[in-house]
Formats: structure tokens, C-alpha cells, sequence
């Protein structure tokens, strides 16, 4: 099952190359087009799609850019603070939604606060400030995108069949900015002609150039809109930095496929606008061949394929869909007297959510071609992706039910917590200059991230003992069972989170010379070790009977998600490329749950114990006596 699925699932994506993978240079990697509009959409939007319209954003962003006054009367603005929809004007609706004419209009009434706040540290601005800056540098991005086209769109209709010859068209077809400027020189000459002549002699056709020269002047104000960075660069450009259409029509010095790419664009738009499926190929066509033509910034058509399947894939949803699944049949199969057929269901539910986890992080990998953990999101991905990995093999040696279960809410957890952070954009990053370097990425934060995730999968059996202690303290087979994997498993996440803790002091070293410096990120790794080795010296040391080990290992995960993310609220050491904000409440929810519910459990399965502990020793006093 496994190779069929591996082996299927890449025929999925081996179709031909059409608009979604236009490649697209934006934070600092090329793209496919349906990546930039997705997260531009969620920038905006809240979403990666409009589904009450049944709207891509592929057909979103087109939409927009062959029609922009219609797209900026669209309300793809999600604004959820009433006080900055007061601030902007604008009328509080439950739906929270506006468009851009809406937004704008207001932004022009606070220029003067928001540059007030730009010049602000952004420690020092308050959430409405923060807010209120986002939307003022959205609406200007927005407005970039719809015009970034519009020098290749066909706005411009000439009717008349002596000027339509001129220009090199057909009479009553519009034409585009592009078009035109190939005929400047044509165009000058006229305008010379017209202007020499009196305006009383001045033909049908002489106004209606003038009226084309009008339009012209007009859309070369939308020069600015640059954002759309879909044309490879000269070879004789040393930058890298991809071109916008309006940058290559400022007069420069263009490349043959420079120009077929333009034209290939020119022509997909214009095609695109009459709905002609088969010209459309034909363009898209031809734009690919554009792009295998540079020597240099050669995009990787077959990647952008693989980037645009993935977003429509959505291989992370379909994974905690099988999460859930098998908790169901699990849950299911405890109602009905332990039923086998119900707890293999779950297991083969289980692995199938794993085979889509496994593939989506591999893609990642291959498309990015860096390890599997280079981010916060990855390291989510990644954590959730070795707590089942370790939930199927416990479940594999022990066969009732409890790996099925620590891998289905694990996984679904984990997931849960990524969907959240893929929320911010883009999560295929290009990574600080610091990070990348493939051979530590690939052994020392892989390592320390299997630490953590066999570290929360100790401390998942810790809770699972104690519930257990619980409900069935007599029980003594299965607890002691149960003992032994927490203790096998918190052995495996000391060697992983120690061997993962030199590996970052020697990377330390050859970055910053130095192989430790009491860095936050440095010391709660140090920390999770210590404390893995404080328990097993109390357990070997008989300090802590087992539930005090459970509660432990239990502790251990607040111990882990303080040195994974509470240090990135910290704002101070070398490891500031991967802070985050807005994590502390969601941080101190989570710390004061497992502390009620360590602390509850610990102190009932211990009530629970000494209850069935006091007969037998009632009993044995009385037989002394």
C-alpha cells in the first residue's frame, strides 16, 4: 500500500504547464502564479479562496487584473477591529468585509496617523496601530496587482480602418499600452500631422487618435504597479531580480524570449478576456517556451507543477481528515467490546493519514530541496509527523489500542497548531542566511525536533498512565506495561535532545564562535535535557514512584513548548530569526491545562491507590493482632 501510493500519487501532478504555474519571483524565490495569489488573497481576504462565489484565487487575481474598477469594488478586505473600521469610516458589519474603494477612501482621511505610526518601533505600536498599518500597506499591494497587467491587456479599441492599418491591427479590435508603444514612431509621426492641421479640418480618424494618445497617457500613469515579477532577467544582470512588464517596456534593452514572453502574456490576456480555451493553450504555450530559453534564472517548470498540485492538493487536510477518522473507529471499538475489525480499521485509517503526512512534508522537501525543518511551521509539521510515526510503532508491539490513540490526537493536534501558522502566508520561505545550510539543518534541528516529538509523546503516556491509575488501578499488568514505554520512550528523547543539543553548540561555533553563550533557545534546550535526566535518575534512583514519574514527563511538555516557542516572546538572542508574536496567550492557556490536568490526575490516581492500599493493610493489621 505504501509503494502504490507513492508510486500513484506523482502521476496526479504530470499534466501541462497552464496559468496557476507562471512562475512568479516574490520573497526572494520564483513561485508558481497560484501560490502568489493564495497567500495575496489570505493577505487581504482571510482565505486562499472566495467560496461563497466559488472563486480560485488564480481566477481571483485574473479577475482583478483584467478587470480592475470591478475588482476594487469586490469586498475582499477583511477587517475584524471595530476600532479600525471606525477609524477608517467604514459601516461594522458582522460579515467584516469591504472593498478596496471602501478602504481606501477611508486610508486618505488617516495618512497623517499612519505615517505618524510607520516612524514607530514595532514594539512600541499598539494592536489598532499595528492593524491599521497592515490594511494601509495591503490596499497599496492590492492596488499594485490590479495594475501590474494593465500595459498588456487590450483596453485600447481602434475602429478606424486607415488608423487600425497604421497601427498594425484590425478595425474595432482593441489593442494593448504594449501593442501601441511598438508603434511609437508611427504614432509620434501622426500626432505631428494631426497637430500641424487646424482643428476645424481635423478628421474622424484625427480625433480619434488623439483619444488613443489620451487613453496611452492614462494608463502609463499605472507604471507603478510592479509586483508582478513574471520575466526572467538579462544574463548580463548580475542581481537575479525578475522583471514586471512595465519595467521592460521603460525603454531598455530587452532579450528575444524577454520579448516572447511579453507577447505570449499579451496574448493569454487578450484571449483570456474573449474566452478562446484553445488560443489560451496556445499563449501559455508559447510562454513556456519563453521561459526555457534564458541562460540564466531558468525557472524549474517541472517544481512549479509539483508547488501548484500541492496547493490543490491540500495533503495536510487530508492527513488529519484520516486523524480523525481513526480516532472515531477507535473510540468505536472501545464501545463495542474491544472489536478488532473497528481497532484495524483505525490502524489502517491511521497509517493513511501518516502516508499523506509523509508525502506532504517530502514534497516540501523536494520542492524547497532542504531538510524537512527549517521553519516554526515545519518544525509543527514535523513534531506532529514523529508523534505518529512513534504512535504506530508502540501500537505495532503492543496491539490494544493505546498508539492508535496517542496517534490520532497527537497527529490532529499538531496539525491543527500548523493550520494556524500557515494562516501568516507563505510557507515555503526563503530561509535567513544563517539557517541556510542544509547539513545543520539536516542534523542538528532535525535532531533537536525528533527530541521534542518524542519528548510529547513521553509525556502523552504520562497522562494516559495516570488516566489509567484511574479508572482501573487494579489492573497492575497493563500499568506496568505502560510504565516501561514511558520510560523506553523518554530514554530515545534524551538522546535525540542531547545529540541535537551539540550538534547546535558546534553549529554555534562555526557561526559565531562561540559553541555556547546562555542564549534563551540555547537554555531550554539544555533545559528539556536536564530535565529528562533529572526523571530517569529518579526513577532509577527510586525517588519518584511511577505515577510521580508520569506527572514528570507530563511537566516535561510545558518544559518543551517553553524552550520551542515561549522563547521567541523573550525579543532578545541570536536565535531572533525565529521569533514570533501573538503565541502568549495561546502559551499560557496551554501551560495552566497541563498543569490542572498533571496536577488533577497525579493527586486522584494517587487517592485512587491509596484506596485500594488501605483494606489490605487494615486487613494485615488485623491478622496481627
Amino acid at each position: 500500500m505504501f509503494i502504490s501510493i507513492f508510486v500513484l500519487l506523482p502521476s496526479l501532478y504530470s499534466r501541462d504547464f497552464d496559468e496557476r504555474d507562471f512562475p512568479v519571483q516574490d520573497g526572494g524565490r520564483v513561485k508558481p502564479l497560484d501560490t502568489y495569489a493564495r497567500n495575496q488573497l489570505l493577505a487581504f481576504y482571510g482565505k486562499r479562496s472566495i467560496k461563497h462565489e466559488n472563486l480560485s484565487a488564480i481566477d481571483w487575481i485574473f479577475d482583478l487584473i483584467l478587470n480592475p474598477e470591478k475588482g476594487e469594488r469586490k469586498k475582499v478586505f477583511d477587517i475584524r477591529n471595530p476600532e479600525v473600521a471606525a477609524s477608517l469610516r467604514l459601516e461594522w458589519t458582522n460579515k467584516h468585509k469591504y472593498s478596496f474603494n471602501e478602504v481606501f477612501s477611508g486610508l486618505k482621511e488617516q495618512l497623517e496617523l499612519i505615517s505618524e505610526i510607520h516612524k514607530k518601533p514595532d514594539e512600541s505600536r499598539t494592536i489598532f496601530e499595528q492593524q491599521l498599518l497592515e490594511i494601509y500597506f495591503n490596499a497599496i499591494r492590492f492596488r499594485e496587482i490590479a495594475y501590474s497587467l494593465s500595459c498588456l491587456v487590450p483596453y485600447i479599441e481602434v475602429n478606424d480602418p486607415l488608423l487600425a492599418e497604421k497601427l498594425n491591427t484590425s478595425p474595432g479590435r482593441a489593442v494593448s499600452y504594449a501593442h501601441l508603444v511598438k508603434q511609437f514612431h508611427t504614432l509620434t509621426q501622426m500626432f505631428h500631422t494631426v497637430m500641424n492641421k487646424p482643428e476645424e479640418e481635423r478628421s474622424k480618424s484625427d480625433n480619434e487618435l488623439n483619444m488613443i494618445l489620451l487613453t496611452l497617457r492614462q494608463i502609463s500613469s499605472e507604471d507603478f504597479a510592479q509586483a508582478l515579477k513574471l520575466i526572467p532577467p538579462s544574463p548580463l544582470d548580475e542581481t537575479g531580480m525578475w522583471l514586471s512588464p512595465w519595467e521592460l517596456l521603460d525603454g531598455r534593452p530587452r532579450e528575444p524570449y524577454q520579448d516572447k514572453i511579453l507577447n505570449a502574456l499579451e496574448e493569454y490576456l487578450s484571449e483570456r478576456i474573449l474566452g478562446d480555451e484553445n488560443k489560451m493553450i496556445s499563449a501559455v504555450t508559447d510562454y513556456e517556451a519563453g521561459l526555457a530559453s534564458p541562460s540564466k534564472g531558468k525557472p524549474d517548470i517541472n517544481l512549479l507543477k509539483k508547488e501548484t498540485w500541492v496547493n490543490k492538493a491540500n495533503l495536510f487536510y487530508n492527513s488529519v481528515a484520516f486523524y480523525l477518522l481513526a480516532f472515531i473507529f477507535l473510540g468505536l471499538s472501545w464501545m463495542f467490546h474491544q472489536s478488532k475489525f473497528l481497532q484495524r480499521t483505525s490502524a489502517g485509517l491511521l497509517v493513511l493519514g501518516l502516508l499523506y503526512h509523509t508525502y506532504g512534508i517530502y514534497l516540501r522537501m523536494f520542492i524547497m530541496g532542504r531538510p524537512p525543518v527549517s521553519t516554526l511551521y515545519e518544525s509543527v509539521i514535523f513534531v506532529g509527523f514523529i508523534t505518529v510515526v512513534c504512535a504506530v510503532i508502540i501500537e505495532y508491539f503492543r496491539g490494544d489500542g493505546l498508539g492508535l490513540f496517542i496517534g490520532a490526537v497527537s497527529g490532529s493536534i499538531f496539525h491543527y497548531i500548523g493550520f494556524g501558522y500557515a494562516a501568516d502566508g507563505d510557507t515555503l520561505g526563503v530561509l535567513v542566511a544563517v539557517l541556510n545550510s542544509n547539513f545543520w539543518l539536516a542534523t542538528h534541528v532535525t535532531t533537536i525536533t525528533l527530541g521534542y516529538g518524542v519528548t510529547v509523546v513521553a509525556g502523552f503516556i504520562g497522562h494516559l498512565y495516570l488516566i489509567q491509575m484511574i479508572r482501573n488501578p487494579e489492573n497492575k499488568t497493563l500499568l506496568k506495561s505502560i510504565n516501561k514505554n514511558m520510560f523506553g520512550i523518554t530514554l530515545v528523547a534524551l538522546f535525540f535532545t542531547l545529540f541535537g543539543t551539540i550538534l547546535g553548540g558546534i553549529w554555534a561555533d562555526q557561526s559565531w564562535g562561540r559553541f555556547w553563550g546562555w542564549d534563551p533557545k540555547e537554555n531550554g534546550a539544555l533545559l528539556i535535557v536536564m530535565w529528562h535526566v533529572m526523571m530517569i535518575h529518579m526513577r532509577l534512583t527510586a525517588k519518584v514512584k511511577p505515577e510521580g514519574f508520569a506527572l514528570g514527563l507530563i511537566l516535561n511538555i510545558i518544559v518543551v513548548m517553553m524552550a520551542w516557542f515561549g522563547v521567541n516572546l523573550l525579543n532578545v538572542g541570536l536565535h531572533s530569526y525565529g521569533f514570533t508574536s501573538g503565541i502568549a496567550r495561546n502559551l499560557i492557556v496551554f501551560t495552566v491545562l497541563e498543569l490542572m490536568t498533571g496536577f488533577g490526575t497525579y493527586y486522584w490516581a494517587k487517592s485512587r491507590k491509596r484506596s485500594l492500599t488501605l483494606p489490605v493493610m487494615m486487613n494485615e493489621t488485623i491478622r496481627q493482632q
